[in-house]
């Protein structure tokens, strides 16, 4: 089994409000809709496809009000104007999506075939780069003030039995923002997001996407067509998806001081190879520049899943720490403590991490190195 490894996470600001599903002001990281707002959803597409897009609309503003953190009425909001040819009107509502989710709401509109037509005129199209600027910036000044980490939007697809296994993980990063107990989405990878590091200027994340996983009798498990990306926090930008090549046992994302993070490769034989990964590729490295303070950890990734860390750092400002512990169903979960016998969970119905998680269902999981939860108040 590995070990525990990395640190937990200080964050700069101390905790102003606890994460509240039901909370009004507190968005949910796994969010489910109300079953009423999912059925006018629901019955909106099956008019939007019968061309009647009047009625259609009508449901998705009603499924809009039901749940504002709903995201997908307000898209298809946007999608019946602009199949009636009403293109200011489509703008406005794909702004308005923009502004209220730009995590994932800019990739959904500037993707949605029915919005395409937005992009080829001028008009709209340069309102549709004002809202992503400005929402942008918004999101970025608060996301780099936020605690980042990594959770489960759905439940996992559990890893049983032999072959290639798909690692369908539903897994993406996070941020909480600890004045206002909001969280905020900050990738949108089709939950593929398996690991992260985040730079100790705290400017940017590296995070490794799901492949697959191989399982033969009697071998070890071994991770297969992953591959890394970088997230810019100071102006949300999204580097390429650079592919990490081989069948590989694990993989460790050192944080460093210089333009990147240093990526060391441990292969079939047991070889490890060494990169630099400055956002754009991996360069071949001599050496892992492994210079990092007591708040700056090595993350691993095997195929057992990420290792969970047990230390405890406190800031004497504030005492505010976290760390990754079993929540009360037996869930991995960030515990945020701000004080003795003080602290709560990270709301997620599925469960979160520090820099990942470990894979259900796996031989050697490293779940089991979690601390059960401590009676919190």
């Amino acid at each position: 089994m590995i070990g525990p490894v990395g640190a937990c996470l200080l964050l700069a600001a101390c905790p102003a409000a606890k994460p509240d599903a039901n909370s009004s002001g507190s968005a949910q990281v796994a969010h489910l809709p109300p079953q009423e707002a999912m059925n006018l959803n629901r019955e909106g597409k099956a008019l939007y496809r019968d061309g009647r897009f009047a009625e259609a609309r009508a449901k998705y503003q009603r499924a809009k009000e039901l749940d504002p953190d709903f995201f997908a009425p307000w898209l298809n909001l946007a999608c019946t104007y602009a199949r009636e040819d009403r293109f200011a009107e489509a703008t406005e509502q794909a702004v308005a999506l923009i502004r209220h989710a730009y995590v994932p709401g800019a990739r959904e509109v500037m993707e949605a075939a029915d919005l395409g037509a937005l992009q080829i005129r001028p008009q709209e199209l340069a309102k549709l780069k004002s809202a992503l600027a400005q929402a942008s910036t918004d999101w970025s000044k608060a996301a780099q003030e936020g605690f980042v980490f990594v959770a489960r939007t759905q439940p996992p697809v559990k890893l049983e039995g032999q072959g290639i296994l798909v690692l369908g993980m539903n897994q993406e990063i996070y941020a909480w923002l600890p004045r206002s107990g909001r969280y905020l989405p900050l990738t949108a990878e089709d939950g593929r997001v398996l690991a992260l590091a985040r730079s100790p200027d705290g400017r940017r994340i590296v995070f490794v996407r799901a492949g697959r996983l191989v399982r033969a009798a009697g071998q070890a498990d071994l991770l297969r067509g992953l591959s890394v990306r970088q997230l810019d926090l100071a102006s949300m930008v999204l580097g390429p998806v650079v592919e990490l090549p081989g069948d590989v046992r694990q993989i460790t994302l050192w944080p460093t001081g210089r333009d990147g993070v240093e990526v060391e490769v441990v292969g079939l034989v047991g070889a490890s190879s060494k990169f630099h990964f400055d956002g754009q590729r991996l360069e071949p490295a001599q050496t892992i520049h492994r210079r990092f303070s007591a708040s700056v950890h090595p993350v691993v990734l095997t195929a057992a899943g990420v290792a969970p860390t047990s230390r405890v750092v406190t800031d004497d400002g504030c005492a505010f720490s976290a760390q990754d512990e079993l929540d009360g169903n037996g869930l991995p979960g960030v515990r945020i403590s701000t004080g003795a016998s003080k602290g709560f969970f990270l709301d997620a119905r599925y469960g979160t991490g520090l820099n990942g998680l470990p894979f259900p269902g796996s031989v050697s999981s490293p779940s089991k190195a979690l601390s059960p939860a401590r009676k919190t108040r």
